[in-house]
């Protein structure tokens, strides 16, 4: 099928592609020069040195814009339909739903570009927020799409989302969890060193395992995100986005299809210079 005939459907593969493309990137480069320890390291971790911080930098500043415009186009998606249907109930849920989706892009812009080490609480907060309100986001989705199954979603395609939202929230307690459970094993034993950034199997370093618990779950809830995301294909393949293009130098009366090897439309000239 010719891409120009799937409307967005291709929106949520660049998506993917891009977060696998990207981690596969950093992950080797950090593993070759030993930045990190090579089992299970935290996304950020890998990503915190240069050049990974500038690979992870620009390919999740071009994620945020592609998710903020999934999380809009479901939004206008979704909003169409409960307004055919008068349903003011679930177009509130389907508007908090979409801040919350706005919030994990906002954190997901941050972590981007402020480096764990750099300003460690900035980081670390917007992780939260682009994880936490990521899955908040998935669990709205999930019941609208349960309230819009079968006529717009199909019930397999529902049921995959609910997978992948119960994944995404339990790999997302599970990092928060064992992360902190970590650093309090090895504050006990070493209250005046920071928090190892990154953790090191190589060195004696207390709830190093808790660590790796918490990484690999940070991994998974990364990666239910994506499948999630991965599941609107289908629903947007019947979606167009049509803009449209004003400014006072332009006569609106010349019609959008004209070409340039066409005779020109004999219109009145505007003033543009007095």
């Amino acid at each position: 099928m010719c891409l120009k005939n799937m409307g967005v459907g291709p929106l949520p593969v660049y998506i993917a592609l891009i977060f696998f493309i990207q981690s596969f990137i950093i992950y080797t480069i950090a593993v070759i020069r030993r930045d990190v320890d090579p089992i299970f390291p935290y996304l950020s971790s890998a990503a915190d040195r240069r050049p990974e911080s500038c690979i992870f930098s620009m390919g999740t500043n071009i994620s945020c814009v592609l998710i903020f415009y999934l999380i809009w186009i479901r939004f206008r998606q979704l909003r169409g339909c409960f307004y055919h249907y008068h349903n003011l109930k679930y177009l509130k849920l389907n508007w908090v739903s979409k801040w919350f989706g706005y919030l994990a892009v906002l954190g997901m812009f941050i972590v981007a570009n402020v480096q764990e080490t750099a300003v460690t609480v900035v980081h670390m907060s917007a992780a939260v927020c682009t994880f936490g309100g990521f899955t908040i986001w998935m669990m709205f989705q999930c019941y609208l799409s349960f309230k819009v199954t079968p006529w717009v979603t199909r019930r397999t395609v529902f049921f995959y989302r609910l997978i992948f939202t119960v994944l995404s929230f339990i790999f997302f307690f599970t990092s928060i969890g064992f992360g902190t459970a970590a650093a309090h094993i090895f504050h006990q034993t070493y209250p005046d060193l920071p928090t190892p950034r990154p953790w090191n199997r190589h060195f004696y370093q207390p709830g190093y395992e808790l660590h790796q618990i918490s990484a690999f779950a940070e991994w998974g809830c990364a990666i239910s995100q994506v499948f999630f995301m991965l599941s609107f294909i289908p629903e947007f393949e019947d979606v167009n986005v049509v803009y449209s293009f004003e400014s006072m130098y332009i006569d609106n009366r010349v019609p959008e299809h004209v070409y340039y090897d066409e005779e020109p439309i004999d219109l009145p000239p505007i003033p543009l210079f007095n």
